[in-house]
């Protein structure tokens, strides 16, 4: 017993050493985000606000991606697609946490400037509300060239890469209001406020006012600065705050709204100041594209049970779908051995489907033909039968009796066989 403990105590005593070795100055624990939200959070420990990270020229620092879920649905997968300029930051390593298990390998691209990481893990029974259920650690450094990059969450269709979080049910649940992404700025720390980015781009089409974007001021100063701002009195843009105070290294996110009510397609520009700092804005509104007709049709023809008992129902439904633009109706026809049985009129939005259902039965035993909105098929009525199912038919009667009278017959001769015999 004394030799079998000193061999287990061994065991994790090298388990501990090889934990240390393969994630050395790692720490897993996170800040907790809102309680509620479902998002993922890039931290970085040790900067202000965790949305700023100052560094010098060639120095590094470890960004913690945080996933939230408040919702109890089994299994969740998330997966995670950053994107940071290759120039001035290179990922040198990404270390998963051990609630947040590879289901995919890690991967990432300096050169372009891409990271993805991807996994799996359960939840309990119970909602999850600010506890953290997935993180990771990835380990930044600095090229040794000096500017400014925004380490975004986003989706890459081309490479097939994209931010998401499963709830176990395939439908992806992630709020993107509650992603937080975080700026680097990489040399000596500017004097007085300054703003990131350093422009603003907006695409919309005719009538939809674009998602807002966020515009970052920041006091690189060593004391207390006072920073407000201006657009000029421009009518399509909308800015809150626009003013406030920051300390030494402080952020603060300033929301930044169009709105093209009553603009035409064209391209605009405007430019918002920030105490010293200019920050041009633009803005491309497409031509709103013609609203097509309604264009409604009818497909999935389904049939079930297709053999039933007499007075047993059949449930006959039909998907009825809407591609065009604009609301459409259709009537839907059900024919029963060619002659109409029962009809449906459903109106169906543009873009949606609906299903049309009838619920049909019949006593006499059969085959019925089903027809509905040019689709056919078929269902049998089948008799109960036998010596239980009651409702015998005249032609099963007379078998019966045929039957039992060959009984007899075959039942006498072999008596009387016997009877010679003996």
């Amino acid at each position: 017993m004394a030799k079998l403990w000193k061999i287990f105590s061994f065991l994790i005593v090298l388990a501990v050493c090889l934990g240390l070795t393969l994630a050395p100055g790692i720490s897993w624990a996170q800040p907790q985000p809102p309680a509620g939200t479902v998002g993922l959070w890039a931290h970085v420990p040790g900067h202000p606000g965790d949305s700023v990270v100052r560094i010098l020229p060639g120095e590094s620092f470890d960004m913690d991606i945080t996933v939230t879920n408040p919702h109890a649905l089994g299994l969740i997968g998330t997966s995670v697609y950053m994107e940071f300029d290759g120039s001035l930051l290179n990922v040198a390593a990404i270390v998963d946490s051990p609630d947040w298990p590879d289901t995919l390998p890690d991967n990432w691209n300096n050169t372009t400037g891409w990271l993805t990481q991807a996994g799996g893990v359960g939840v309990p029974v119970t909602p999850i509300t600010s506890t953290t259920v997935q993180h990771a650690v990835v380990h930044f450094t600095s090229t040794g060239v000096g500017g400014t990059t925004t380490v975004s969450f986003t989706n890459n269709a081309t490479l097939g890469y994209f931010t998401r979080v499963d709830n176990g049910t395939g439908k992806d649940v992630l709020d993107w209001s509650a992603v937080q992404n975080f700026t680097v700025m990489i040399g000596e720390p500017p004097a007085g406020i300054s703003a990131n980015p350093s422009s603003l781009s907006f695409t919309t089409n005719e009538g939809e006012n674009p998602p807002n974007q966020t515009l970052q001021v920041c006091n690189g100063g060593g004391a207390v600065l006072d920073w407000s701002l201006s657009d000029g009195d421009t009518a399509w843009l909308g800015e809150t705050p626009t003013s406030g105070s920051l300390g030494e290294d402080e952020c603060e996110d300033v929301t930044v709204s169009v709105d093209v009510t009553g603009m035409e397609a064209g391209d605009y520009s405007a430019t918002i100041t920030i105490t010293g700092s200019v920050v041009p804005v633009s803005l491309h509104i497409e031509s709103a594209a013609p609203v097509g007709p309604a264009s409604v049709s009818a497909s999935g023809l389904s049939i079930t049970p297709q053999q039933i008992q007499p007075g047993e129902e059949v449930t006959i439904s039909i998907n009825v779908a809407n591609t065009g633009g604009e609301t459409g109706s259709y009537n839907a026809v059900l024919y029963i051995n060619g002659v109409v049985e029962d009809s449906q009129s459903v109106s169906v939005a543009a873009g949606a489907s609906k299903n049309v259902i009838f619920t049909v039965n019949k006593s006499q035993a059969g085959v019925y033909d089903v027809s509905l909105a040019g689709q056919s098929g078929q269902f049998e009525v089948v008799s109960g039968g036998g010596w239980f199912g009651g409702g015998l038919s005249t032609g099963g009667i007379i078998a019966i009796v045929v039957v039992v009278i060959a009984l007899i017959v075959g039942l006498f001769l072999i008596l009387r066989g016997r009877r010679r015999e003996t």
